[in-house]
């Protein structure tokens, strides 16, 4: 029942201390043992101090007394031999009388010093030294009172001749007396509580050697523990550091080396490495969304690809099929001319020869308006060459076009690319688009066609596909697309593709170039048209495209291509 609780507030500390950042556990860690050390040391000077103080105390009370004592057995001496000195000095005077006043001096100190004891064992609760001066109070009484008799009955005899021997008598008689032994009785018990005093003031000084080193003790019982705390303390945060580091760090190891990016971190704490362990799962997930939107573009691309590479090879069999009668019709037109011109040269010379032919010539010459075949017949042939001069021009443009999947760069004619996809879309130019080209004086580049060619068809395409939007809104507006092409310096040509069509937002201008990305309804645009445009030119031809629009007024592109920096092949004899 007990192991419970106990276990719930250690799991509880340990929870709060996953809570913390690494900061904060190192330094509450440290802060901790640093407390134990200051702790320790002031507990150390504290409970050190309060033992040597009752040692001091202890020591002071037995000088104290010590002292008191010895003065008292100072005066006692004294007492005793001013007592023998007596009978000697009966016969000086002066010294007798000093001897005298010695001895009540020394009489006025013992009961003073009597006095000062009996308050001291009062006053610091001495039972010992009150009990002994208790026990013979009255006798001490009786025998200074007996002193002071002697005194008495000794001064007179100063000036008897036998006075000596009645003095030595009077003092013998005083010495041998009951009060005087029970006195010598309690002197002899004072010497001996003074040697048991002595004996305090050792134990004193032992008590306070024994504080000082109890103090010492504490002092580093409590840094040793407070540095073993700290080393505990240390290894505990640096291992609940280290291991999920490690964890994080074999996760990301086994993500790149296995390449599996449904791993994920265990999140323990909720601090720095916690972040970290949060962190590296976003990332892994956002690696995961972005390999997969690359795969799918990769797949987009490819059947795009394939698409674009079908879509060409149809187009060189298209225009292979259609080049062949073509040649056909445009090799026999000459001769087809020439035969019809000898017909009509004959013909005048007839009418030269026979000015009036007969009534059936003239009726079918009626009958087939003769002037009017001879005048329309040269023009119905131009026409006839016009239009299979203009059919091979598209099918030239279709071969053109149909070159999607050139490995090989060569030198490019932009503005005859520009005419051919022009060719190509004149069906949908024709819809009232106002088409303005202001071509300037440019040299070719190197690059390659049938990509390039893409390029122009995305962005013209886009351009009609807006025209049209905006012309089905507003019957009275007046398309127009104007191409614009000029030389810079560094050796850029540029191409600009403008319409005034309905305009880019701003919001979708910074996206128009990614994949995936379009304004055109589900299942028309597939977001490739501009990403790939953007490839081509950026990284196919190391040029530059830009979009400047506004709303309402309509859109440019700009195409920076460099006539060098792409390698052209070598050509052998």
């Amino acid at each position: 029942m007990t192991a419970t609780p106990k276990l719930r507030y250690l799991n509880w500390i340990q929870q709060r201390f996953h809570q913390l950042s690494i900061r904060q556990k190192i330094f509450y860690g440290y802060g901790l043992a640093l407390g134990i050390a200051v702790l320790g040391t002031t507990a150390g000077l504290v409970i050190g101090d309060r033992y040597f103080q009752q040692a001091r105390q202890q020591m002071n009370l037995a000088d104290e007394e010590g002292s008191l004592l010895s003065s008292l057995q100072g005066e006692l001496l004294e007492i005793q031999i001013n007592q023998q000195e007596i009978v000697p000095f009966l016969q000086q005077p002066q010294t007798f009388q000093r001897g005298i006043s010695n001895f009540k001096s020394d009489l006025a100190n013992t009961e003073t010093l009597l006095s000062q004891a009996q308050e001291f064992s009062q006053t610091t609760s001495e039972r010992d030294l009150q009990a002994l001066l208790t026990k013979h109070h009255i006798t001490i009484a009786e025998y200074f009172e007996q002193l002071r008799a002697l005194i008495r009955q000794i001064l007179p005899l100063t000036s008897q001749p036998d006075g000596a021997i009645k003095a030595q008598q009077l003092i013998s008689k005083f010495s041998q007396s009951q009060d005087a032994l029970k006195f010598y009785q309690f002197a002899h018990e004072l010497t001996d509580f003074a040697k048991t005093v002595q004996e305090r003031q050792e134990e004193a000084d032992v008590a306070q050697e024994k504080a000082a080193l109890i103090q010492a003790q504490i002092i580093i019982g409590s840094m040793v523990l407070s540095v073993a705390i700290a080393v505990m303390l240390a290894f505990y945060t640096s291992t609940i550091i280290a291991h999920p580091i490690k964890a994080v760090t074999n996760i990301a190891q086994k993500v790149t080396q296995e390449a599996n990016f449904d791993l994920r971190a265990s999140v323990t704490t909720q601090d720095e490495v916690g972040d970290l362990s949060n962190s590296l799962n976003q990332l892994i997930q956002q690696v995961k969304h972005l390999l997969e939107e690359q795969q799918t573009e990769a797949q987009v691309r490819l059947i795009q690809s394939e698409k674009m590479s079908s879509l060409g090879r149809m187009l060189a069999g298209v225009a292979h099929e259609i080049n062949n009668p073509v040649n056909f019709i445009s090799g026999n037109l000459v001769h087809a001319k020439t035969y019809t011109d000898d017909l009509l040269a004959l013909l005048q010379t007839y009418k030269a020869e026979v000015p009036h032919p007969s009534t059936a010539v003239q009726t079918l010459a009626e009958e087939i308006d003769l002037e009017f075949l001879e005048a329309d017949l040269p023009k119905l042939f131009n026409s006839m060459k016009v239009g299979a001069e203009r059919t091979r021009e598209i099918v030239r443009s279709l071969k053109d076009f149909s070159r999607l999947d050139e490995g090989e760069a060569q030198l490019i004619d932009l503005h005859a690319c520009l005419d051919s996809t022009l060719l190509i879309l004149n069906n949908r130019l024709k819809n009232g688009i106002n088409l303005v080209r202001s071509y300037g004086e440019i040299p070719a580049i190197p690059g390659y066609t049938g990509l390039l060619y893409q390029v122009f068809m995305n962005l013209l395409s886009n351009a009609l596909d807006a025209l049209e939007e905006k012309s089905a809104d507003n019957p009275e507006f007046v398309p127009e697309i104007i191409i614009i092409t000029e030389r810079r310096e560094n050796d850029l040509v540029v191409v600009r593709i403008a319409d005034n069509g309905p305009g880019i937002s701003p919001e979708n201008q910074k996206k128009i170039f990614e994949t995936f990305f379009t304004t055109k309804p589900r299942g028309i645009g597939t977001g490739l048209g501009l990403a790939i445009a953007h490839q081509i030119v950026v990284e196919k031809h190391k040029g530059k495209i830009t979009c400047q629009s506004e709303l309402n007024q309509g859109t440019e592109f700009a195409l920076a291509l460099p006539t060098t920096n792409i390698a052209l092949p070598i050509s052998h004899p």
